[in-house]
This record gives C-alpha cells, structure tokens and sequence, in this order.
C-alpha cells in the first residue's frame, strides 16, 4: 500500500511539472508587468464558474469587468493561436499575436469568446506605454497563467 501512495506521489510531481519551455524568473517578471500596466483593467484570474455566471446569467452586472481576465486570456491564446504541439513556437505565435493586438487593438481580432467581449470597449492602444521587452514577458506570464495540465471544462464551450 505504501509503494502504490508513493507511486502516486512520484507521479503527481511529474505531472504536473512544468515543461521545460518555462521560465519562473522571466513569469514573475511578467507578471510585475501585468501587475503594473494591465491590472487596472483586467483582473488577473478569477474562478471561472464565477466568470461564467457573471457573463451568462448577470450580463456582467454582478462583476462589472472592464476587460477579460488574464486567465481567460490565457487559456484563449493558448487554444487558439498557434500548435499546442510545440510550446516553444506557439509562445512565439502568441507574442507576434499579442505584441500586434496591444498595438493595434481590434475587437475583430480578439481570441475571446463573442458573449464576454461584447461587454467591453476595444482597449486603447498601448503604444508608447510598453515596451518591446514588456510585451514579450507580458506575454510569457499570460501564456503560462491558465497553467499547462487539463482544461477547465467551461472553457471548452464556445457559445453563449
């Protein structure tokens, strides 16, 4: 019996380790960047029960977002930009996505779900406000927010 509990154990840790494409330092400094330039708009991760009840049965007057949450974002960017099969080239997709969408943002471009982005204003144009630098390690944080095990199952819905 103790063999099949530290079995599990052992796998537990390898399952849900990260994979190799992450950086902590250059997450925790992305996340300082989303902190300091995006946080007084997007919330950075909320429970998405709560986001779902907030956006199907309140019309967001329960929560009253501004913008997406950052977890939203991340589980958007990762299903939708890119191949899942190789992390490293769809953080780069995601960054060439991101970097163009804070530039010239567009809500015909968003990755976001019709039903949650109707409740917002296109955001302005962060231009002259990040830098280059910013943007890649913005990215990097919202990339890995959402985490990399299994999907949320409210997420997989595509309708509202």
């Amino acid at each position: 019996m103790k063999l099949i509990i530290a079995a599990c154990v052992l796998m537990s840790f390898v399952f849900a380790s990260p994979p190799e494409e992450f950086d902590k330092e250059k997450y925790l400094i992305g996340e300082k960047v989303f902190d300091n330039k995006c946080s007084s708009c997007h919330v950075k991760s909320m429970d998405i029960q709560v986001l779902m009840s907030n956006f199907i049965e309140h019309d967001n007057k329960v929560l009253n977002l501004l913008a997406p949450t950052g977890n939203e974002i991340s589980f958007r960017l990762k299903s939708q930009i890119g191949s899942k099969d190789d992390i490293e080239f769809q953080i780069d997709e995601v960054t060439d996505f991101v970097k163009d969408y804070l530039i010239n943002p567009d809500k015909a471009k968003t990755v976001c779900l019709e039903g949650v982005v109707k409740h917002f204003d296109t955001m302005p144009s962060m231009k002259g406000q990040v830098t280059e630098e910013e943007m890649e390690d913005v990215t990097f944080f919202l990339y890995f927010l959402e985490g990399w095990n299994g999907i949320n199952e409210y997420y997989e819905k595509d309708e509202f």
